[in-house]
C-alpha cells in the first residue's frame, strides 16, 4: 500500500519555481526592508501585496546562494502486535515498542537560477559522519563548468540526495522554500486566504495568514497526477512583508505531511533567509517520521547556464 505526494512544478525539478512577480492585490510601491510605516489598519490584501513585492526581492537576493545544511532525522516504525497465549488458551495482543530510526545528513543547499527558473538542489556531503562525496569539486564542475547534460546529473545528485533520508518516505517536499510557492501570482487566485492573528513571538508586526487551496492545478500531486490540496498558513511582516514562517499541510488517507520552516533576517543578503526546518510525517499505522534542518555558512555562488529546467520527478511516499 502507497500513497504519493507529488509536487506540480513549472519548469523546475523539485517543485518550488519562485519566479514570483506582483500579485493581482498589490498595493503602493515596492518595499525595502523597514522602508515603509504602517498607518493603517491591516488588512490581508495589503499583507498579500506586500508580501509579492518583497518575494520578489527576494528572488533577486536570494539567487545562486548555497548554504550548509545540518539535517537530523528520526523515525518510529510501528511493528505488528504480537500474540501472546493465556492460560485459558486465548491470546493477548501486545503491542511491540517502537523502533527508533536516526540520521544526519550535511548537505549542501543551492538556489539556481537556469534560463527561466529556479532549481532547489540538496547534494549530501556527509552521512552519520562518514564523507559521501567531495563537497568542493561537485558543485564547481557540475555549475560553474556546465555541459549538454548538466539538469540530468542534477536530477540524478537530487534522487541520490533524497535516498539519504529514513523511513519509508522517498520525499522532495522537505525543501526550506516549499510553501514560498502558494504566494506566486498564477497560483494565488487557486488559494483561499484568510487574515488571522498578530503573533508577537515571530515578530512586533506579524500577522498570521491562513491560506487553503480551492482548485486546481495543486502544487501537490498524487500518484495519478491528481490533484491534492494542501493547506496551512503563513507569518507575513506588515510593514515590511517579509515572509518569516511558513507551514505547509498535506493529508491522505495513508500519511500526514507538515512541512515548517522558519525564516532570519540575514544582513548580507538583506533578506529574511531559511534558518530552520521541520518535518513530521504520520502514517495510517501510527509510525512517524520527524526531521530538524538548520541552514548556515551563506555565501554566494556564481552560476550561469543556457540549460531549460525541467519538470520534477514526483515525491513518493510509500507505507
Amino acid at each position: 500500500m502507497y500513497a504519493s505526494l507529488r509536487y506540480h512544478g513549472r519548469r523546475t525539478m523539485t517543485g518550488v519555481r519562485l519566479r514570483l512577480v506582483a500579485c493581482a492585490l498589490c498595493v503602493g510601491s515596492a518595499l525595502t526592508a523597514g522602508a515603509v510605516q504602517q498607518s493603517e489598519p491591516v488588512s490581508l490584501e495589503a499583507l498579500l501585496g506586500h508580501a509579492a513585492h518583497y518575494l520578489d526581492d527576494f528572488v533577486q537576493k536570494f539567487s545562486n546562494v548555497v548554504s550548509e545544511e545540518q539535517y537530523v532525522q528520526n523515525s518510529t516504525a510501528v511493528l505488528s502486535n504480537t500474540n501472546i497465549p493465556t492460560s485459558r488458551g486465548g491470546t493477548l495482543a501486545i503491542p511491540p515498542p517502537p523502533q527508533p530510526r536516526h540520521r544526519q545528513l550535511k548537505s549542501d543547499f543551492l538556489l539556481v537560477t537556469l534560463a527561466e527558473g529556479w532549481l532547489p538542489f540538496r547534494d549530501v556531503f556527509e552521512v552519520d559522519d562518514v564523507p559521501v562525496r567531495d563537497r568542493q569539486e561537485r558543485l564547481t564542475k557540475l555549475f560553474l563548468r556546465p555541459t549538454g547534460d548538466t539538469i540530468a546529473q542534477a536530477k540524478e545528485i537530487s534522487n541520490e540526495s533524497a535516498r539519504y533520508n529514513i523511513g519509508n518516505v522517498f520525499r522532495t517536499t522537505n525543501n526550506p522554500v516549499f510553501a514560498l510557492a502558494l504566494l506566486e501570482a498564477e497560483v494565488q487566485p487557486r488559494v483561499r486566504f484568510t487574515l488571522g492573528k498578530q503573533d508577537k513571538s515571530v515578530g512586533a508586526d506579524v500577522w498570521i495568514v491562513e491560506y487553503r487551496e480551492t482548485s486546481g492545478p495543486t502544487v501537490v500531486r498524487g500518484p495519478q497526477n491528481q490533484n491534492l490540496f494542501a493547506h496551512g498558513r503563513l507569518w507575513i511582516e506588515a510593514t515590511t512583508g517579509r515572509i518569516l514562517k511558513t507551514e505547509l499541510l498535506i493529508e491522505l488517507p495513508a500519511v500526514r505531511a507538515q512541512v515548517t520552516t522558519s525564516f532570519g533576517f540575514n544582513e548580507q543578503f538583506g533578506i529574511a533567509v531559511p534558518v530552520e526546518l521541520n518535518e513530521l510525517y504520520t502514517l495510517a499505522n501510527g509510525s512517524r517520521i520527524l526531521g530538524t534542518a538548520t541552514y548556515g555558512r551563506f555565501r554566494r555562488f556564481d552560476v550561469t547556464s543556457d540549460e531549460t529546467i525541467q519538470a520534477p520527478e514526483g515525491t513518493t511516499i510509500e507505507k
